[in-house]
């Protein structure tokens, strides 16, 4: 059996031990506050932050989101579109360029032969236009912003995309994206003539054969 004597004296060996950690545990807590306030934690960015918004039509704003990717625009705006009949796009694309930025489309052959297209307006205002004159139909809906914003989807550049029919239209925020389609675009206007006007390019009128080709998929303005 304990006694008395031993209790007290395993009580005192006790309180005595735990006095001897009281000291350890202060100094571990004033050292960890110091640490904290000399290096507070550090979130690092993302090295490449991928956002992205989707618009559809008819009545979508997808003309309206178009418009306020071009005026956020600093350095360049790249283009590739099949139908151009938009009148706000188009402005914004010509207000762009008269902010200094540097802005160049391209353009199916089609709408060269067009009185509707963009391509008279947006040359006329000083802006490069490029017509690509493959064999096939230069069907890309298009629009590459300062090398890090994608605009892309069904949705033609044009009034009845917006107004009437069904489509789609994808604003993506991604610098390795748009590099891609940057390339792309690049590959494109390597074979493709600059429109100088009045139906005509530098390199001449487009053979009558394919400026009378019919787009048989998406017919003349959708």
């Amino acid at each position: 059996m304990c006694t008395d004597q031993w209790y007290e004296k395993c009580k005192s060996s006790h309180m005595v031990h735990r006095l001897r950690k009281k000291p350890l545990i202060l100094v571990a807590l004033f050292t960890l506050l110091l640490w904290t306030a000399l290096f507070p934690p550090v979130t690092l960015p993302q090295e490449n932050p991928i956002t992205l918004e989707v618009y559809f039509s008819p009545h979508g704003e997808c003309t309206n989101a178009i418009i306020r990717e071009l005026k956020k625009a600093n350095n360049s705006i790249l283009v590739q579109a099949y139908s151009f009949t938009s009148v706000p796009i188009a402005e914004a694309l010509v207000n762009a360029h008269k902010r200094g930025i540097k802005v160049e489309v391209i353009l199916d052959k089609s709408r060269k032969a067009e009185k509707k297209s963009s391509a008279r307006f947006l040359s006329d205002q000083g802006v490069q236009v490029k017509i690509d004159a493959t064999r096939g139909i230069a069907h890309n809906k298009v629009m590459i912003i300062d090398g890090e914003i994608v605009i892309t989807g069904s949705f033609n550049f044009t009034k009845n995309a917006e107004k009437n029919n069904a489509e789609n239209l994808l604003v993506i925020h991604d610098k390795k994206l748009a590099s891609l389609y940057t390339k792309n675009w690049q590959e494109h206007a390597q074979h493709s003539d600059v429109y100088v006007g009045n139906g005509m390019t530098e390199g001449g009128p487009v053979l009558q054969k394919l400026v009378q080709e019919k787009d048989k998929v998406s017919g003349p303005e959708r």
